[in-house]
């Protein structure tokens, strides 16, 4: 493998293959000895590290041209983890993909998946998805393999617009690739399901992911209280192993939605001896329950529960509405 290939195939900004590189370097006279090129490849990663540190500190356009001008100066703008970070930063600020991290990728010779993920991810956000797809193309014509991350903005940036055609097919190719059966993966494809109102690709997904975590449970949770199956949606939950303070608030909000007042004062009471302290939504459902109740007997307790949550209804309009509200109807 040559020194160019094997950058491509690095995840580290810096090949692995130091023996390799320090003969190459030998070879073009930029070293004299092997003994100096310890020296040499410190000296580079402390500059990465040290570059990568100035770009998260980056907060305007003018910024980071700087510190991209110090990149090129010191020979790292073939770096793919260098340039990966650079076009991430340009997408947090909001700089439009084209011309400048559009340019900025195409310089680079040896492009590795994640270099891709970053300008696919970037157009994704910037909400022009036909060039995020188109870019994805181009990764696969090079014989570049996705990283979960490169589906994982693609299925989410479809969700977004409500594309459950566009989805399918990424979620086809996560199949045809394999090994794309990360958690982090499958939580955005429910998310497209479930934006997509197609809940029984949603569950499919669910159910067949070899591993969950809490956010697969309380997505599910959510989009079958919204759909108004809350039957669906309290099933799910009892199969929750640990339910944590998200979860709770989404099954007690469920059922305040459905106009379930009962079943959401049973869960909070549930939350409450579970040890689970509960969150200003959950604490709003459950004085919307009350109201829908309509029984004085509940406002005291409501208030209580509010104070005793840290949420005095002066300091917190969303409860104090709430309160509003339950002593009108009460």
């Amino acid at each position: 493998m040559t020194l160019a290939h094997s950058r491509l195939f690095s995840t580290a900004p810096y090949p692995v293959n130091i023996s390799l590189l320090s003969k190459q370097l030998i070879q073009l006279g930029r070293i004299k000895n092997l003994d100096t090129f310890p020296e040499i490849t410190h000296q580079k990663e402390l500059q990465a590290s040290s570059l990568t540190s100035k770009l998260d500190d980056c907060t305007g356009l003018d910024q980071i041209k700087q510190v991209h001008a110090h990149v090129i100066r010191q020979g790292h703008d073939q770096s793919c983890y260098i340039i990966t970070k650079l076009i991430r930063t340009l997408t947090r600020l909001g700089v439009p993909m084209d011309p400048y991290p559009r340019r900025v990728m195409e310089l680079v010779q040896f492009r590795n998946p994640f270099l891709w993920t970053a300008v696919i991810r970037g157009y994704a956000v910037q909400g022009n998805l036909s060039e995020a797809v188109c870019m994805y193309g181009c990764m696969r014509k090079e014989g570049i393999t996705p990283v979960s991350f490169t589906f994982s903005a693609l299925l989410k940036a479809c969700g977004s617009v409500g594309d459950l055609s566009l989805g399918r097919q990424f979620h086809a190719q996560t199949f045809r690739l394999s090994g794309f059966c990360s958690v982090y993966v499958g939580n955005t494809m429910i998310d497209l399901y479930v934006k997509c109102g197609s809940m029984e690709c949603a569950r499919k997904v669910f159910d067949e992911m070899p591993e969950r975590d809490v956010i697969s449970w309380t997505e599910l949770i959510a989009a079958y209280a919204k759909a108004g199956d809350m039957d669906s949606a309290a099933e799910l939950f009892e199969r929750l192993p640990k339910k944590d303070m998200v979860a709770w608030t989404a099954i007690v909000t469920g059922f305040v939605q459905n106009a379930k007042p009962q079943e959401a004062l049973e869960y909070f009471n549930r939350m409450e001896k579970s040890g689970v302290l509960p969150d200003e939504v959950a604490v709003a459902g459950f004085i919307s329950a009350c109201a829908q109740l309509g029984a004085s007997k509940y406002a005291d307790r409501a208030v209580e529960i509010a104070l005793k949550s840290g949420y005095s209804p002066s300091d917190h309009v969303v409860i104090g509405s709430a309160l509003i509200d339950m002593y009108s109807k009460c």
